[in-house]
């Protein structure tokens, strides 16, 4: 299953200009596809560019104006120039965390703090990775990832793959990055990643609700999209906590490394078996298959473990995405723990 939006590898791409043979061959990617991209009304203006590749881009510069306007994210150059690859995603990004815990591996730099993933541009380069990993005994997890943020080191590109996905996902996308791109806390990575998630998604349902309408088909398929994510991640949070409660227990690690097979396994008995009372659409339908370990479940939680106190925040500010942001932009001035402080906030 492909993780759409990962984008906490937006920073570990940025931090290749500081980690030796990691910049030389990642780093000479990004710079080959920012070298190679074309600005949008170049390629608008350009009688060759096919249609639907037109309305793409006019798409994407309505979700812009949108972020910046609607919801007040920052205005930069990011999404203003394209550029084909050959690829159906960007970059393979490695995860791992302890096999009876859910401690995850970070990869630190200098001036910019440590992280819990590291992306690749090669796929070999990150099962090379993974596999290092593997030997020291971690839980691993390689997911493919479509977009990340260089927060301001580059313009970030639009890519051809882009094309094909649906205007909840482009629209998500955009959205989340320029979440980055105006607040992003060293350090708080949990944080910053559940934040763009949050507005990434409640304004991509603004922005298609706002130029669709509530009655179009488009709407309806978010609608139906979204309520999946949310059975998804329901279902992940769910086993996240009962592995977290089974692996605090007093018994053998032997014992522990036992339990967790059966759960995981019960688990996916159970998305199999029950997967229509679960979902609405096929998205997850290859669940109950993929190789969910400890790493897989730290890296979602990453992004998505307290959704509820930024939407609480959410109606708290009238359900106003703008005036949510401005609130957010306040608290990340704060020092310490800003999650601590969005608790405080959200219970005044």
């Amino acid at each position: 299953m492909k993780s759409r939006i990962l984008s906490i590898v937006s920073i570990c791409l940025s931090l290749l200009l500081f980690n030796g043979c990691y910049l030389i061959k990642q780093g000479t990617y990004i710079l080959r596809h920012n070298f190679r991209a074309q600005k949008i009304d170049k390629v608008l203006n350009d009688p060759e560019t096919p249609e639907t590749t037109k309305e793409f881009l006019h798409l994407v510069q309505e979700i812009r104006a949108y972020a910046t306007d609607s919801i007040g994210l920052k205005k930069n150059r990011n999404y203003t120039t394209y550029v084909k690859i050959d690829k159906n995603y960007l970059v393979d990004v490695v995860s791992a965390a302890e096999d009876v815990s859910f401690k995850q591996y970070k990869w630190c730099y200098p001036f910019f703090g440590c992280f819990p993933l590291k992306g690749y541009f090669e796929k070999e380069d990150a099962l090379k990775e993974a596999e290092k990993l593997k030997r020291k005994g971690y839980d691993v997890n390689i997911d493919e990832v479509d977009g990340f943020s260089t927060l301001g080191f580059f313009k970030d590109p639009l890519y051809s793959f882009m094309k094909d996905f649906s205007i909840f996902g482009i629209a998500s996308l955009i959205i989340h990055e320029q979440t980055h791109a105006t607040v992003y806390v060293k350090n708080q990575v949990q944080f910053s990643e559940e934040l763009a998630t949050f507005v990434g998604n409640t304004g991509a349902m603004n922005f298609i609700r706002q130029k669709y309408g509530i009655d179009s088909d488009i709407y309806r398929s978010a609608i139906l999209a979204e309520q999946d994510r949310e059975a998804y991640l329901n279902l992940l949070r769910d086993l996240y906590n009962e592995l977290k409660r089974m692996y605090q227990s007093e018994i053998s690690r032997e014992e522990k490394l036992k339990r967790k097979e059966e759960i995981i396994a019960d688990f996916k008995e159970k998305v199999s078996t029950e997967y229509n009372r679960f979902f609405k659409t096929g998205s997850y339908s290859r669940l109950s298959k993929i190789n969910i370990n400890n790493a897989y479940l730290a890296i979602r939680m990453t992004y998505s473990s307290d959704l509820k106190m930024y939407h609480d925040l959410y109606m708290k500010e009238g359900g106003n995405l703008k005036r949510f942001m401005n609130s957010v932009i306040k608290l990340s001035k704060k020092k310490g723990d800003l999650k601590e402080h969005l608790r405080e906030e959200v219970k005044k």
